[in-house]
């Protein structure tokens, strides 16, 4: 296979023409076009970000385009709706927005949302000369004077109806600028915004008139988005139509399957430009980019499809995975959920009880609560709209159905280390600590290369003790290993586990080396976490205290270290044995069993 026949990855490209055009792998989506057709006609539709929301809307478009109709075998040739068309094809005009370019500074907002909707307007009048009424000229004067963003959509309205033309409308990041605005601005803005008159409420309400009504121009509506929260606060809840996010038939609509996956591989791997075995390739991304599931009915589990185009692309002609694991491009922006964890009480940052919630996720690993299917921002201090809004984001996924709830688990280890990242900075910014990322990077880098354990844990016996306000937050082993997962998983040298289950046991925390990025590392752990209150600790009954706690941690951790599971994943790796006694805040000893 020459170079030039070669499908280039499509990573970072959400152009379906240009992807057709110019020889891009394209993972087929076509097939869903059909079931969304028979879903309804006002749809709306959220994933978490770089799920493939954009690339799914613009081949639409260019399906359901009557601006395409004769160009068909060019765009779909090969494609499974090329030999499964619809009734519907290429029957719309369509008229589509994208609000990430939408500029949510509070105080050029509205003239860039005004900017962003009449561009498109007269994007579409040029577009459509020969399927609209002749006297286009009025209609491209009224929307370029227009200073209204629901007048200019109401012009287009009233111009399609007049026309006698059935129009598709697809809206993109529907939330992005929204949610930017409510995460920078404060609540305040963001309720201008999205209630009373603001104008992204009223434009909403227009879209509404469109789609309603005798010969309502807006026949078929497609919205996506991230979360339900702005939906609901600029329409009182989706009456606009119907909700099929967690519909079990649109589980596999955005990301990757492993068939999915697998055929990529073999495709690269028959082009000479992968050197990976496919097995191997396949359980590296399972482990950093796998395992979502969107609806408990459903059984397939996804990839994240800008995460393994990211992999693959940094993989080829390589014999090591890439320098990072993870994309910065994919990290979640920590201003987009800081708001939703940090109160400001008169000039004072504290932490809400959405803290404890991230914090409780990360020492059990999972969290059993409803899902939620949408709600207004005023409701999301309760807890489980907390939990449901993490797994819009991508931040849980479905693991099972128990006790007529959902029980949520962290999906992979990308997600974990953005967790670790997240508990970090929140815990700096209120003041719990003070730990530098670099600094734990470096004394971590010393544990996987040099054994030298003794100095992170004397780094974060000295944070501690330090910190007044961090005493009082610990009252339970389980919250101090909350915060040592989150300090020990915040670089990628070791694959952190919590309660990992080792010999009949299970053990409080495993560093399973990164061997596959880190070939030359020398050292794993086992860390077993024991915990005195602070009544308990008074001279002789300290000391047999102490005692017998060393003792029940060294049988523990000599059990667990028997496991040959656990010595096929850290391979020829010297494995030390660490017991760790806290009295609360305090660590008092550690010691290598």
């Amino acid at each position: 296979m020459s170079d030039k026949s070669i499908k280039k990855i499509p990573y970072g490209i959400s152009d379906y023409e240009r992807i057709a055009q110019q020889n891009y792998y394209y993972v087929d989506k076509t097939e869903y076009l059909e079931v969304i057709e028979k879903a309804g006609d006002y749809l709306f539709f959220i994933r978490p970000r770089r799920f493939g929301k954009t690339l799914l809307l613009s081949m639409m478009e260019v399906y359901y385009d009557v601006y395409y109709k004769d160009r068909f075998e060019e765009f779909f040739k090969g494609s499974w709706i090329y030999d499964n068309s619809t009734n519907e094809r290429g029957k719309y005009l369509t008229l589509s927005f994208n609000f990430s370019e939408v500029e949510p500074a509070a105080d050029r907002m509205e003239m860039s949302f005004l900017n962003h909707i009449q561009g498109r307007a007269l994007a579409f009048l040029r577009k459509y000369p020969d399927y609209l009424i002749e006297d286009l000229e009025y209609f491209r004067h009224t929307i370029e004077e227009s200073r209204s963003a629901s007048d200019i959509l109401a012009t287009i309205n009233n111009l399609c109806k007049a026309s006698h033309r059935k129009l598709y409308v697809f809206i993109d990041e529907y939330d992005n600028f929204a949610n930017t605005v409510l995460s920078t601005a404060g609540e305040s803005t963001y309720q201008d915004l999205t209630h009373g008159e603001g104008f992204f409420r009223s434009f909403f309400k227009v879209l509404k008139g469109g789609a309603s009504g005798s010969g309502a121009p807006i026949t078929r509506l497609f919205i996506s988005g991230v979360s339900p929260i702005t939906i609901d606060d600029v329409t009182s809840g989706f009456n606009i139509g119907e909700n099929i996010s967690i519909e079990p038939q649109f589980n596999c609509l955005l990301g990757f399957t492993g068939n999915d996956v697998n055929r990529m591989i073999d495709y690269y791997r028959g082009a000479g430009i992968l050197h990976f075995s496919s097995e191997y390739l396949l359980e590296m991304m399972n482990q950093w980019y796998g395992n979502y599931l969107f609806c408990e009915d459903a059984r397939e589990r996804l990839y994240n499809s800008d995460m393994v185009l990211y992999f693959l692309k940094h993989c080829f002609n390589k014999k090591k995975l890439p320098r990072e694991m993870v994309d910065r491009n994919v990290r979640m922006d920590y201003d987009k959920l800081r708001h939703l964890i940090i109160v400001d009480k008169r000039g004072r940052k504290e932490t809400n009880g959405n803290f404890s919630q991230l914090r409780k996720i990360i020492e059990e690993g999972e969290i059993n609560e409803r899902l939620i299917v949408g709600f207004p921002l005023a409701e999301m201090s309760e807890p489980e709209k907390f939990v449901s809004l993490l797994f819009y984001f991508g931040l849980l996924t479905i693991k099972d159905e128990k006790e007529g709830r959902i029980l949520f688990e962290i999906p992979n280890q990308t997600i974990k280390s953005l967790y670790y990242d997240y508990i970090i900075r929140i815990s700096n910014e209120v003041g719990l600590t003070t730990i530098h990322g670099g600094k734990l990077d470096a004394l971590l880098q010393g544990m996987a290369f040099r054994g030298e354990w003794e100095s992170f844990f004397k780094y974060l016996s000295e944070n501690l003790r330090k910190s007044a306000s961090l005493r009082d937050f610990i009252r339970e082993e389980k919250v101090i290993q909350g915060f040592l997962l989150a300090w020990l998983g915040i670089s990628d040298y070791f694959i952190v586990h919590s309660e990992k289950e080792l010999n009949r046991g299970y053990t409080d925390i495993v560093l399973e080396p990164f061997l596959p990025r880190y070939p030359d590392m020398r050292y794993s752990y086992l860390l077993e976490i024991k915990f005195i209150k602070g009544k308990e600790l008074k001279g002789k009954i300290e000391k047999e205290k102490l005692q017998k706690l060393k003792a029940e941690a060294e049988e523990q951790l000599k059990r667990y270290a028997l496991d040959e599971k656990l010595h096929k994943i850290i391979g020829k790796t010297t494995l030390i044995k660490l017991a760790a006694i806290f009295s609360e805040s305090e660590l008092i000893d550690i010691s290598r069993i």
